[in-house]
């Protein structure tokens, strides 16, 4: 357990030839997002947590020509460090709390500097073995002599490859990659630990919470920007665009997802979701009245921030947008004040609900009162969450844990219009801390920013 290996040329039962020694450099000597002994602590938790079976999970394969670099799954990053290993497989085996990497014979498109070579190869990776990944087949036929659980990762990120009566699956959950495994090796059981894995990572050490808070300053700076960009006439591309700058500006690397910049009808959930398979983003020129979801996120060393606020295209609110606001912020607030150690998501909407309440009798348009009575019955807001914010955002983290960052995202709409507010928190023993200070909230507050962006 916790054993340094490499297997050479020559070893018995692995070997390595000579081009994936040359891969091995270009992830070897790039600065690491953690250091070893992190990194392997996080692989021996992951043993513990699946020690009944193997986890293996997947490097992203994919090089996008048009991303501003290679963005790795955050997952494999999180358990060894590695920023630019394009394809390798990562296995923890739980009886043995080995470490593997498997690794292709290819790299960054042809760039073969010279190599080390021997067993300080696996001391340089930080794990107990390392090979070929034309040796994966080997390791799994070993392993896949007797039923064991297959733990992998599927976060709803990607769509189905294949149609089921294609795969010969009844659900075609598994990625393509993990159905071939299990098709080839039918002993194994696959299981889909993202809900599992994304609760192990979830309390942030003291390294990681530095990269956060980074990600949460860069990001105020670039919604602030954002906010200033918005004006009738402007697209929403071009004011994404200026959050974009303005994260690589902050000293960023660029952003964590393409931002939001949803005007009128686009920011009522759930159409946003469909910019995301649109080449034009739902991109079109921004009204004046309409209201604009702006949710943005500037990322550094690979932790995600993210941010958001409801602005007003021409720079003021309506009467009716201007109250149904205040109603939304003081929901929000109240909230806020529930978010603590041990708390569910449950009690922080049993929260916002009473104070929207609360103001019902002292509403005095017609849409804030609607607004109330709508918002405040939870099979009216299905979108209405608090999410995880770290190296994989989205994840659900109920009841709450201290050390855990989390967004708490209210999403509303109403006639048409949507209502978005969100910000970053650090979840403590009694409260929070609020990671994204200095944001507007209030509608004149918001409005007075604004003006800063040439608002006539």
């Amino acid at each position: 357990r916790g054993r340094l290996q490499i297997i050479g040329a020559g070893s018995s039962p692995m070997r390595i030839g000579v081009s994936i020694l040359l891969l091995v450099l270009l992830v070897s000597t790039e600065v690491l997002g953690a250091e070893k002994p992190v990194t392997q602590d996080r692989r021996q938790r992951a043993a513990a947590a699946f020690s009944d079976g193997i986890l293996l999970i997947h490097a992203r394969s994919e090089v996008d020509s048009a991303a501003d670099g290679y963005r790795q799954d955050p997952y494999f990053y999180y358990f060894t460090g590695l920023e630019n290993a394009v394809g390798a497989i990562l296995a923890v085996v739980g009886k043995s709390g080995e470490s593997w990497i498997f690794l292709p014979p290819y790299g960054a498109f042809g760039e073969h500097p010279q190599v080390p070579t021997g067993p300080d190869l696996a001391k340089e990776l930080g794990v107990d073995h390392v090979a070929d990944w034309s040796e994966l087949a080997g390791f799994l036929a070993e392993y896949g002599a007797t039923p064991l659980p297959l733990y992998y990762v599927n976060d709803g990120q990607s769509v189905a490859a294949l149609p089921p009566n294609i795969l010969g699956q009844k659900d075609n959950e598994e990625p393509l990659w993990v159905q071939v495994i299990l098709k080839k090796w039918p002993t194994f059981e696959g299981r889909n630990v993202a809900r599992r894995l994304s609760t192990l990572i979830a309390v942030q050490s003291s390294e990681e919470l530095r990269d956060l808070r980074s990600a949460a300053h860069a990001t105020v700076t670039a919604l602030i920007a954002g906010m200033r960009a918005v004006r009738p006439g402007v697209s929403q591309r071009n004011v994404e665009a200026v959050v974009e700058n303005a994260c690589w500006g902050a000293g960023a690397h660029g952003v964590a997802f393409w931002p939001w910049a949803m005007a009128g009808d686009n920011g009522v959930f759930p159409r946003p979701f469909a910019s995301m398979s649109r080449y034009d983003h739902l991109d079109r020129n921004m009204r004046s009245g309409e209201l604009v979801r702006l949710d943005v996120g500037c990322e550094w060393n690979h932790y995600q921030g993210d941010l958001g606020r409801t602005v007003p295209v021409s720079g003021h609110y309506s009467d009716e947008q201007r109250e149904t606001w205040a109603v939304f912020v003081a929901a929000y607030h109240a909230g806020v004040g529930a978010l603590r150690e041990g708390a569910t998501i449950d009690r922080v909407f049993a929260a916002w609900r009473d104070e929207l309440i609360r103001h019902r009798t002292l509403a005095k348009t017609l849409l804030a009162q609607r607004a109330i009575d709508s918002w405040s019955k939870r099979e009216n807001v299905p979108f209405w969450q608090i999410h995880s914010t770290n190296l994989a955002a989205g994840a659900s983290p109920d009841p709450l844990r201290a050390g855990v960052t989390v967004n708490f995202e209210p999403i509303a709409s109403i006639d048409g219009q949507g209502f978005f507010l969100e910000d970053m928190y650090l979840i403590e023993k009694d409260g929070v801390e609020l990671l994204t200070p200095g944001v507007p909230y209030s509608a004149e507050e918001i409005e007075t920013a604004m003006r800063h962006g040439n608002h006539r």
